[in-house]
């Protein structure tokens, strides 16, 4: 039994291209790749506020002084 192996484009940010198995479960693998970009907006949007209060924080004490 051989397995049949597809390859796929990814773009710039998958680094060109993968192999994948021509068996594999993409709706599993589509899944997998939102969840990671998800995770990473999420990290975006926290940097984002914690930036946001940082500069608030550091122009409420420069009035002051």
């Amino acid at each position: 039994m051989s397995e049949e192996k597809i390859t796929i484009e990814t773009g710039e940010a998958g680094k060109g291209t993968s192999t994948i198995d021509k068996e594999a479960n993409t709706e599993e693998l589509e899944e997998r790749a939102l969840s990671v970009f998800a995770s990473e907006r999420n990290e975006d949007i926290t940097a984002l506020i914690l930036s946001l209060i940082t500069t608030f924080i550091v122009l409420i004490f420069t009035k002051w002084m």
